[in-house]
């Protein structure tokens, strides 16, 4: 009978760099909230800054970067690690 005589590989841990790029995502993630954040419409009033760029444009691509951002540092490995 042949024997399997591959070892097992131990699990990743993470290191200083994926924590290092999941923390600045999250800021990321922050600062795209804090650009949405702002006055909005009453039933008296209406706000115009509702529509503006930086409120439907820019704060949601700056947490989607953020996001996308967070799932990069949890799968990143350092070069010495991967196969």
């Amino acid at each position: 009978m042949p024997t399997n005589t591959k070892k097992a590989e131990a699990p990743t841990l993470p290191c200083r760099t994926n924590y290092i790029i999941i923390l600045s995502a999250c800021v990321a993630i922050a600062v795209g909230f804090v650009l949405m954040a702002g006055d909005g419409s009453t039933e008296t009033t209406f706000e115009k800054d509702i529509f503006s760029t930086r409120r439907i444009v820019i704060a949601p691509m700056v947490c989607l970067t953020g996001y996308l951002a967070i799932i990069i540092g949890i799968i990143w490995r350092p070069k010495s690690q991967r196969m």
